[in-house]
C-alpha cells in the first residue's frame, strides 16, 4: 500500500473514532447536557492535541493551547449566534 493511501485511511479512521466519542453523550444524556459535555470534551481534546503538537515541535505548549482553545471557543460562539440569527430570520 502506498504511503498516501496509508495516511488517508489512518486519518479517516482516527477522525471517525474521535467523532464517535461525541455520540456517547448524545445517546446517554438529555440534549442540553449532551451539548455541554460535548463542548467540554471537544475543548479538552483540542487542548491535549495542541499540547502534543507543541511538544513534538519543541515550542511552548501553553501558547499553542491558548491559541487553539481561543479559536475553538470563538468558532463555537460565532456559530451559536449565527444560528440564533438564522432562526430569528426564518421564523
Amino acid at each position: 500500500m502506498s504511503e498516501i493511501w496509508e495516511s488517508t485511511i489512518t486519518t479517516f479512521v482516527a477522525k471517525f473514532l474521535i467523532a464517535l466519542t461525541f455520540v456517547v453523550p448524545v445517546l446517554m444524556l438529555p440534549l442540553e447536557e449532551a451539548m455541554t459535555v460535548s463542548v467540554g470534551w471537544g475543548l479538552t481534546l483540542l487542548a491535549v492535541l495542541s499540547y502534543l503538537l507543541a511538544r513534538a515541535q519543541q515550542i511552548q505548549a501553553w501558547k499553542v493551547i491558548v491559541e487553539h482553545v481561543v479559536i475553538g471557543v470563538s468558532v463555537i460562539a460565532i456559530t451559536h449566534y449565527v444560528g440564533d440569527w438564522i432562526h430569528a430570520t426564518v421564523s
